[in-house]
């Protein structure tokens, strides 16, 4: 990794510039594409301009984690339910892997990766203040409506403020940790993006930010020369959360009816589990029946929603609804397991697999591997929120693998971030 100038170029500022573009327009549907096709034209060009760069260690690997992914979509086409909407998926999730390798090159300089890592921490503070106000008086700063129920804030009408906001919450762990290294009142921003994301009411974001908690406290311990401060930090953090989470839900009724519903997944019940889980039981059943079906090279990505009238039974909750099902299983695995078929799942065991060992490897590093502890978290198996194969949470995924890839593989130089 290149090492921080006095000052960063205007090249690390630009650079810095269109990361920070995308990241600011996921609280939309589709600008965030934009900014993506820009970096893969990037690293289409950095490729050409020197090809050598592609057989680095960090390069290899990356190309190994997306062909993992990549490869079994490309083998499920032949079976594929829904031929046209499959091929386009697979073909156009091919622009990941430059868009990956230019963030891979552009954030070996230690002054995009820094710039990067304090901006998207502050793009986080903002959503969290924003989602704040909102929650107070009714409305955020764009006039966005609070409706006393499920709080949205920059991202409405969608319901993913609290999914961001899990998944990147080791990286702001890591840097609110540095900033109190010199202003230690400042762990007082961890009482925001707690309380909007219980307040978001979404079971998967608070799944993910335990995962998040545990993943980033596990990885910080291997770090022998800061055992003290993570000590602390595995304090403060867990004393903030577990306190605002708590002094939340007292106070706020609509949390409170969410757990309640929430402790129907622990009953005998079949129907009052389905209830518990947003009706996603009927959506498993339909997946587990499509799968006993099609196991070995499954319907092709995006397939589930072509496949799920003839697979659903009669009486399904969602064929009810709106004659038509719905788009993905909501649980990641299934997901893969239907639309790539056991070949899918092979291809993800051997994905973590190699995710997990670079992690760990790089946890003894001069950086905490947190980009890629995000991208683990993103794409958990037990995860029941957006599609796996759909090209706005694969979009994020392959932002925090790129990225994250640039400090855990390529040896760099010790320096505070």
């Amino acid at each position: 990794m290149r090492e921080l100038s006095a000052q960063a170029s205007q090249g690390d500022y630009a650079n810095a510039f269109l990361i920070l573009l995308a990241f600011a327009l996921f609280a939309t549907d589709n600008l965030v594409h934009y900014p993506l096709a820009l970096m893969s034209l990037l690293g289409i060009v950095f490729a050409l301009r020197k090809p050598g760069d592609l057989l680095q260690p960090a390069a290899l690997k990356l190309l190994a984690l997306f062909a993992l992914i990549w490869l079994p979509m490309v083998v499920s086409l032949p079976g594929a339910v829904n031929p046209v909407h499959s091929s386009k998926t697979v073909w156009l999730y091919l622009h990941f892997f430059p868009a990956a390798y230019y963030l891979l090159q552009v954030c070996r300089s230690v002054a995009v990766y820094r710039l990067v890592c304090h901006g998207v921490v502050a793009l986080l503070l903002f959503v969290a203040f924003d989602a704040f106000a909102q929650l107070i008086w009714g409305e955020d700063f764009f006039g966005y409506p609070y409706d006393g129920n499920i709080l949205k804030g920059v991202f409405y009408p969608k319901q993913r403020i609290g999914l961001f906001l899990a998944v990147l919450a080791p990286l702001y762990i890591d840097v609110l940790r540095r900033w109190c290294s010199r202003y230690a009142a400042l762990w007082i921003m961890l009482i925001p993006i707690v309380v909007v994301i219980v307040t978001t009411l979404k079971r998967s974001a608070w799944l993910m930010v335990a995962l998040s908690i545990i993943g980033y406290l596990l990885v910080a311990r291997k770090k022998r020369s800061h055992a003290g401060p993570e000590k602390r930090t595995l304090g403060i953090v867990l004393g903030v959360v577990v306190v605002v989470a708590v002094a939340v839900t007292a106070l706020s009724s609509s949390v409170q009816r969410q757990l309640v519903t929430s402790a129907g997944v622990f009953s005998t019940d079949v129907d009052r589990i389905d209830s518990a889980t947003s009706y996603r039981v009927s959506l498993w059943r339909t997946g587990v029946k499509i799968f006993m079906h099609h196991p070995w090279l499954g319907i092709g990505p995006r397939g589930y929603r072509s496949a799920y009238a003839t697979f659903a039974a009669k009486d399904d909750f969602w064929l009810a609804r709106n004659g038509t099902g719905q788009t993905h299983p909501h649980l990641l695995v299934l997901e893969v397991a239907v639309e790539t078929g056991v070949v899918g799942l092979i291809g993800l065991v051997m994905f973590f697999a190699l995710l997990v060992t670079t992690i760990a490897r790089a946890s003894d590093g001069p950086f905490l591997p947190v980009w890629l502890l995000c991208a683990g978290v993103a794409w958990f198996p037990l995860n029941a929120h957006l599609s796996f194969y759909g090209s706005y949470w694969a979009t994020l995924a392959w932002l925090l693998i790129g990225i994250g890839m640039a400090v855990a593989v390529t040896p760099a130089q010790e320096s505070s971030v």
